[in-house]
């Protein structure tokens, strides 16, 4: 999942952006 997160950050940023470091 956190893979995963890192690719869908852009489009569901809601979790993977919105407050979570484009690190992680």
């Amino acid at each position: 999942l956190d893979a995963a997160g890192v690719e869908n950050r852009k489009q569901a940023r809601s979790k993977y952006g919105a407050k979570r470091p484009k690190k992680k």
